[in-house]
């Protein structure tokens, strides 16, 4: 019982140092790791658009169908992401109503296929053709990497930033202290721009109301041209004008966006709908000219439904498909284990021939003593027709006399079948019932 509580004890001690050893040693830390965009982010490319005007005080809401005309108020703003959605010239007359009684419509010209009609373009007058350039942005790193921007080509922004962030901490642990205060210096690590590097000249400068500027930028592939813009539309007459427009460059006529004004409402058309996806509305003052539009009712998004992929589809339900299967299984195996008593023989397939049907038929009627029956009435009848039945013995030695003559059977073996005692054995059975055939057959 002494070495049982000296064992305890000890065990008692090396717990409590070890404890003492973890909380001594121990320390907390927390590290921010980026993961990417979460799933709400890679379904729905507004997203930091829609959490941009909710932290302005505005509710933003999507949908899915120009239906949703039916039950916004005046004072609301849809932003339509592309104008194809207006598929026919019913919904462009709703929309067009909705706006003249105060909504506010932001829309995003979309190119359609050879053939197709952009209803809303075409009651505005506007054509979208074919800018000077794509959008290409230049690295958001290359200006600060500088020469060891090549050496992480392929990689996100993200894993550059870490890396880089990680080389310099090195780099400066391995030089020591500073040489004037005998302290560690941190490492300068570099936070993200906030803007890309792009052409000034491409980029849009609009004032404000208290008097500074605001830039933007958009894609020049795509254009909006109407007639009213430029030298040759000066002193005519249009039966839709735009109130306002900014260009890219002085010398061309196609604008990235203008609006028009409907009623009490207002209309903006947009060459570039992407200043508001998430990739870029933290660039130049995207996030500012949104807010500009935005009224102070609801604001709806418009976009195309987005459908998971089977693969995402596969990788978010794996666990559910295989526990379901699992469990499928194991359901059916327990099923095919389950049997009371023993195991009964397989039934035979195969059918038997005419003979083993007969040779069984035999057996059974032998075994059941139903054969003397069978021997009894074919005797009777056959006595029956030949008028023996109560013969005396000169009409039965004839009758066996004519009948061994028709037959060739001898006369004792037909007296036996006719007359004689039952056969007792199966041999003696089988050919007493073959003679009497052959004298049925002879009559």
């Amino acid at each position: 019982m002494t070495i049982k509580r000296l064992l305890l004890g000890l065990l008692l001690l090396l717990i409590a140092g070890l404890a003492a050893l973890f909380f001594t040693f121990f320390e907390r830390y927390t590290e921010q790791v980026d993961r990417g965009w979460g799933p709400a982010a890679w379904h729905n490319p507004f997203l930091a658009a829609e959490q941009f005007l909710a932290r302005t005080g505005l509710q933003a809401r999507r949908a899915d169908n120009i239906a949703v005309l039916a039950e916004l108020p005046a004072d609301a703003t849809l932003f339509v992401a592309s104008s194809t959605q207006v598929y026919n010239p019913q919904r462009a007359r709703e929309l067009l109503d909705w706006v003249e009684r105060g909504g506010h419509a932001i829309v995003v010209a979309h190119g359609v296929a050879y053939g197709e009609r952009d209803w809303l373009l075409e009651q505005l007058q506007v054509t979208l053709e074919e800018g000077r350039e794509e959008l290409i942005f230049e690295h958001p790193f290359r200006q600060l990497l500088d020469d060891d921007a090549e050496q992480y080509r392929g990689k996100s922004a993200s894993e550059m930033l870490r890396e880089h962030n990680r080389k310099l901490r090195a780099e400066k642990g391995a030089g020591g202290k500073a040489a004037n205060t005998g302290e560690d210096e941190p490492a300068e690590e570099i936070t993200p721009p906030r803007n890309p590097e792009v052409d000034p000249q491409d980029l849009i400068t609009l004032p404000t109301d208290d008097g500074s500027d605001y830039q933007l930028h958009f894609d020049a592939s795509y254009l909006l041209h109407h007639p009213a813009i430029g030298a040759a539309g000066q002193g005519e007459d249009f039966t839709t004008e735009p109130v306002f427009w900014a260009k890219i460059w002085r010398d061309d006529t196609g604008v990235p966006f203008m609006q028009f004004e409907r009623g009490e409402g207002l209309i903006t058309l947009m060459a570039d709908g992407g200043i508001w996806r998430t990739q870029r509305i933290g660039h130049f003052d995207h996030a500012y000219f949104l807010g500009l539009l935005a009224t102070e009712g609801e604001f709806v998004f418009l976009t195309q439904p987005r459908f998971a992929s089977l693969f995402e589809l596969v990788r978010r339900y794996a666990a559910e498909f295989f526990l379901a299967g699992g469990l499928a299984l194991l359901a059916w195996l327990l099923l095919r284990a389950r049997r009371f008593g023993p195991l009964a023989a397989e039934p035979e397939l195969a059918r038997r021939s005419l003979l083993e049907h007969i040779s069984a038929c035999g057996h059974y009627y032998w075994r059941a003593e139903k054969c003397a029956r069978l021997l009894h009435n074919l005797r009777h009848d056959l006595l029956r027709r030949l008028g023996g039945e109560n013969a005396s013995m000169e009409t039965r030695r004839r009758l066996c006399t004519k009948l061994s003559t028709a037959s060739g059977l001898s006369e004792s073996a037909i007296a036996a079948c006719l007359w004689g005692d039952l056969p007792h054995s199966e041999e003696a059975f089988t050919e007493r019932m073959r003679n009497l055939q052959q004298i049925e057959a002879a009559l």
